[in-house]
């Protein structure tokens, strides 16, 4: 038997939910005025700080890019100068940078400054320091966001230029496996100039001979070749 429709007259008598939940609501308010204005009070705020904290942070984010690109300019400017080198200048560039990276150090542009201060001792000759700003940046979230491969690439550098070849040989072959890494070709290249260093010429023939077979057609084919040529001889 078919479910009998209600009437019109029944629907009209059944209650609004909607004017239910209204007058229900109204009533609270009535009986907890105080509570409620309270609460308004504190929603109120809540939305007004976060409007103050997300305009802070905007104009933090613009500050810093700011100082990071002029200091930037500065840096490629001293490094095409006739004295790279000036060291009253690389300080002064130094300070800048360490400002930024200390102020700024949860945003991009103070990471990034981290990584300007490894490049300038660097180029001062302190390896050691420059090794321990480019640790610092690999422990970034930009690094591990991917800036990684900079980072170990710098750290390899580094430790080249401490003549640590143990540990910057280790580093080149982390770059090695990466084929989408912009500093594959140098880390291979690099790993068997390492082994030159080191007098280990059997090693660093193999270590040209790999390098050519992952990059037959590198500019520097010619030279690599005549390299193990040479090598294999002295070995």
């Amino acid at each position: 038997m078919a479910e009998k429709k209600p009437k019109r007259k029944e629907l009209l008598n059944e209650p609004d939910e909607f004017i239910t939940w209204s007058t229900r609501i109204i009533e609270f308010v009535q009986r907890n005025q105080r509570a409620t204005a309270i609460g308004a009070a504190v929603f109120v705020l809540v939305i007004l700080a976060s409007f103050v904290y997300y305009g802070y942070q905007s104009r933090r984010q613009a500050t810093s890019h700011e100082m990071l690109e002029t200091a930037i300019r500065s840096y490629e400017k001293l490094a095409a100068s006739e004295n790279p080198k000036n060291s009253s200048a690389n300080d002064k560039l130094f300070d800048i940078f360490r400002k930024i990276s200390r102020d700024y150090s949860d945003l991009p542009s103070g990471q990034i400054a981290i990584l300007y201060e490894g490049h300038i001792l660097f180029n001062k000759g302190d390896f050691k320091g420059a090794l321990d700003k480019y640790n610092q940046f690999q422990s970034s979230i930009l690094a591990r966001k991917g800036l990684g491969p900079l980072a170990l690439y710098n750290m390899a550098q580094s430790e080249m230029a401490l003549k640590d070849y143990e540990p910057a040989i280790n580093l080149f072959d982390q770059l090695t496996r990466d084929i989408n890494s912009p500093y594959r070709r140098e880390a291979y290249s690099s790993i068997a100039r390492i082994y030159e260093m080191m007098e280990k010429k059997k090693e660093a023939a193999q270590a040209y001979k790999q390098y050519l077979k992952v990059f037959p057609e590198a500019p520097d084919a010619d030279f690599v070749k005549t390299k193990i040529a040479q090598l294999s001889e002295q070995g």
